[in-house]
């Protein structure tokens, strides 16, 4: 059983010295209640000491965060989990360093947020940790970052406007990425990169088809369409459309969710970006298929390591926690009480946050319901 003794912080940053972690305390300082009782945790004391200095001059009216020296083991993060009623992680690469923090947070019944964009990854510890997080109260939400998380929200977004405005189902989300601007962390580009050395052909292969991360046995009745030898489709209003560089993660996500929530059984996702032609949107998708068993070769994974960014350089920033902590209204991570959730799970609330955080999301009608 969950520990249900009372937690001595609402909220714990682990890799809260990292880049990633940086950018979340520095968020947390400046915007989350000033009542908030939380801590910072990682290896490196003076690490912890100098970030925890950084924070005050935000804000001074708050009190600095506590801080937690802990070895990236069991039985400390056990301790860490059970001290906390949130545990946000940025300790990256999630496949080397993620399984044991959601794990000890799914025992303890201590609610989890990441920021990983890690597929293969997401899709072991779903099916692991799911069942016993739900035992015990713990809603772990993944890919709780800028890659992902929008389209997510999006489609639950889109889903609920229908119903309310036009009491009718959503038949499909078309999410087009007009123009790419968003650069990904060196540390995101290494992990990805090292994802492909790490799990079996077959995993891989299995992780990122669109309805992997769907709960065990739950489909949709229409199979999510795809592009074909082409690599490009012209869809009305938006044009021609070829793989979209973040489509693997943001497909099994929005179709999580849709197996986590009520979207209708008819509901289907499709994804993609503006192609120049079809020229270049064939030599594009061309180029992604090749890409997965070209990581497989070792050479070429160092060869690329070699020459990308350093981790630690990138953005990310996340809402979440709050929502987990102090929810305003009832969302669909209290109604499943707990398991391996999305970003959409939190709701309305969590949507109006990230909205006033800096995602711009406007619903509205193009012609007629």
């Amino acid at each position: 059983m969950a520990d249900t003794k009372p937690r001595e912080y609402d909220l714990v940053l682990y890799g809260a010295t990292g880049y990633t972690g940086g950018l979340t305390a520095q968020y947390i300082t400046k915007h989350l209640p000033s009542d908030l009782h939380w801590a910072i945790a990682g290896r490196s004391p003076s690490k912890l000491n100098a970030l925890s200095s950084t924070l005050t001059p935000l804000r001074p009216d708050r009190p600095p965060p506590s801080t937690e020296t802990i070895e990236h083991t069991k039985d400390a993060l056990v301790a860490l989990a059970r001290k906390t009623r949130v545990l946000i992680t940025t300790v990256g690469p999630f496949h080397l360093h993620g399984s044991l923090v959601m794990e000890v947070c799914a025992t303890a019944g201590t609610h989890y947020v990441d920021s990983t964009g890690e597929t293969p990854w997401v899709y072991e510890v779903a099916h692991k940790c799911h069942e016993l997080a739900k035992s015990n109260g713990a809603c772990l939400i993944t890919q709780c970052a800028m890659d992902s998380a929008p389209a997510d929200l999006a489609a639950y977004a889109l889903v609920r406007f229908l119903r309310e405005n036009c009491v009718a189902e959503t038949k499909e989300v078309v999410h087009s990425i007009q123009e790419w601007r968003n650069g990904m962390s060196g540390g995101t580009l290494h992990s990805l990169i090292g994802v492909a050395g790490s799990y079996p052909f077959t995993h891989l292969k299995e992780s990122i088809k669109p309805l992997a991360l769907c709960l065990d046995g739950v489909h949709p009745k229409n199979r999510p369409r795809a592009f074909g030898w082409s690599g490009t489709k012209r869809q009305d209003d938006v044009g021609l459309l070829t793989d979209s560089v973040i489509g693997i993660p943001d497909a099994g996500l929005v179709y999580r969710s849709w197996s986590l929530m009520d979207y209708g059984e008819g509901f289907s996702y499709f994804t993609g970006m503006k192609a120049a032609n079809r020229v270049s949107g064939f030599f594009w998708h061309a180029g992604l298929i090749a890409s997965l068993p070209m990581l497989l070769v070792s050479p070429i994974r160092k060869l690329l390591t070699s020459v990308l960014p350093s981790p630690g350089e990138g953005p990310s920033e996340n809402e979440a926690a709050i929502v987990l902590l102090r929810p305003d209204r009832e969302n669909w991570a209290q109604r499943l009480g707990g398991g391996v959730l999305t970003p959409a799970t939190l709701g309305d609330q969590y949507v109006e946050r990230v909205k006033t955080a800096g995602l711009k999301m406007d619903i509205g009608f193009v012609g007629q319901c």
